[in-house]
């Protein structure tokens, strides 16, 4: 299994489509942030749209998928319209929403062409911050004319073709494409180099990508950083100045991070008891264990697994 497969499946990521938006004429949507482990993504099906994000503005086009690692809050808006906060949302007002059994349309008529989008949500829960942190605040892939998208372009038609069909099982098939989409949106990343820095870029990058892999594969060994150099066929040194410039972190920081990311997917969604999950995750004591994982975060592995399974249970907002 590639290293990008083991961190997905260490993550364990869910995806939803929630709504199916078409947009004409003047228009404005604000977001707020999303919690944390919530991943906000729109995927523009046709038309032109732009997004800003703080002072940044962005151009919006049929095939670009426009995500958020950190929830940022961020606007929607025709190409038209100004650039100012305090405009009346006329989709707030004015749009129709009709729920068509798989997912909520959302409908503002007006002059020309319409945006038509999708837009959703990836959840990591409280794991995924190794990835999520070192992401930028916004992420745009453009999918249009690349032939090394195809396989993502057709992704997303057959989302498109789940949401407007109304077949049964839809709601459950495009859960699952949506799920698929995180891990093709990250494969897209890799090769277009568009995460800089952080863990993608170490993925990305064909030797120090070597340690990473044999982390997610083993990570019950006792990692040290001249083992982790060895997989890789450096020197102890050049390693680590190398490992640190490209993620920001020292290899044993990873180590770690990622050690937590398993922990909290273990914890989770399998019926194992803490020391059998302190045990797959490297550490010989329960006690050490419960210290690194309250200092990750913030509450000790029994609490964190309560937490979770209390969110499981409460009734979720209809859409």
């Amino acid at each position: 299994m590639d290293s990008l497969s083991h961190l997905v499946r260490m993550l364990a990521p869910t995806g939803s489509v929630d709504l199916r938006c078409r947009f004409a004429g003047d228009w404005f949507v604000a977001h707020d942030p999303a919690p944390p482990g919530q991943v906000p993504y729109h995927v523009i099906l046709e038309g032109r749209g732009r997004a800003r994000i703080g002072r940044d503005s962005l151009e919006l086009e049929a095939g670009d998928v426009l995500l958020f690692p950190r929830g940022a809050a961020h606007i929607l808006r025709s190409v038209g319209g100004g650039d100012g906060d305090g405009e009346d949302p006329a989709y707030n007002s004015l749009a129709a929403r009709h729920f068509n059994g798989v997912l909520t349309e959302v409908t503002l008529q007006g002059e020309g062409q319409p945006l038509d989008m999708l837009c959703g949500n990836f959840a990591v829960g409280g794991s995924g911050g190794a990835l999520l942190r070192t992401l930028p605040e916004v992420l745009l892939i453009r999918t249009a004319q690349r032939a090394d998208c195809a396989w993502l372009a057709a992704l997303i038609g057959m989302m498109r073709y789940e949401s407007e069909a109304a077949n049964a099982g839809g709601a459950a098939v495009i859960g699952e494409l949506s799920t698929a989409l995180f891990t093709v949106l990250l494969r897209a990343l890799m090769a277009e180099r568009g995460a800089s820095h952080g863990l993608l870029a170490l993925l990305g990058d064909a030797r120090l990508s070597r340690a990473v892999e044999a982390v997610l594969r083993e990570p019950a060994q006792p990692w040290t950083i001249a083992g982790m150099a060895a997989v890789c066929n450096l020197s102890r040194a050049t390693f680590a100045r190398q490992f640190a410039q490209l993620s920001g972190l020292t290899p044993l920081e990873l180590v770690t991070s990622l050690r937590m990311e398993l922990a909290a997917r273990l914890l989770t969604q399998e019926s194992l008891s803490a020391e059998r999950v302190s045990e797959q995750c490297g550490y010989a004591s329960q006690a050490a264990f419960g210290r690194v994982f309250k200092q990750h975060y913030g509450v000790g592995p029994g609490a964190y697994r309560r937490q979770a399974r209390d969110a499981r249970a409460a009734p979720q907002p209809a859409g």
